[in-house]
């Protein structure tokens, strides 16, 4: 049976919280789009790069998002100047996958809208469909980071872990990096990531001595 796309997107907006959708494929090729919204394929092709990428940023309609959540399958972005969300979600089927970007308003709820793209995404499939529960906020599994400060306690410096650390100085340099991701979740006085941004600046301390 063909996937709906329009009876997929028509129950994802009843939520009331993402307005606008597109699904398309990973080139940034329309399958389909609300009618409320037209995205150039390169655009959308640009903005997939960059999620699939792993980036601290994307771009749609010379928009920047900050990715708040980012793993290959997710993402949720926001820009911090206006308050409003894209949210990116990829379907189920590794063998026929769409990636579906969603639009939330300022105001609405990020995380709300989300899940509500990501649930969309996941219906774009035969069989029965589900949230991936391990999807984490971090880019890196603990083995990874214990395999680059390996590598760096040898007296080599990883170069992909010498990009990251630009990238991360970069993220830092930007308003709307982290000052701006800090300020989102201040605002959302969000306890768990609030004790773990806690926790960070105290390791930061102790690292380097102020």
């Amino acid at each position: 049976m063909p996937i709906q796309f329009d009876k997929i997107l028509e129950e994802l907006f009843s939520k009331g919280i993402v307005i606008a959708a597109v699904v398309c494929r990973r080139n940034g090729e329309t399958v389909y789009t609300s009618s409320n919204w037209s995205v150039d394929p390169s655009d959308l092709s640009q903005c997939i790069k960059k999620w699939q990428s792993r980036g601290q940023f994307t771009h749609l309609q010379d928009r920047k998002y900050a990715l708040l959540m980012n793993t290959p399958e997710y993402f949720s972005g926001i820009n911090f100047k206006d308050k409003d969300f894209l949210l990116g979600a990829a379907s189920l089927d590794e063998n026929d996958r769409y990636f579906v970007i969603g639009y939330a308003p300022p105001g609405a709820s990020g995380r709300n809208a989300y899940v509500d793209v990501a649930r969309a995404a996941n219906q774009m499939k035969e069989g029965t469909t589900y949230m991936d529960d391990s999807a984490k906020m971090g880019k890196y599994e603990d083995s990874q980071v214990t395999g680059d400060a390996s590598t760096a306690a040898g007296g080599m410096v990883n170069n992909t872990l010498k990009q990251e650390i630009d990238g991360f100085l970069s993220w830092i340099r930007d308003t709307n990096g982290l000052s701006g991701y800090i300020q989102y979740y201040l605002d959302q006085n969000d306890p768990v990531v609030l004790t773990k941004i806690a926790k960070a600046y105290n390791d930061f301390r102790r690292i380097f001595g102020f």
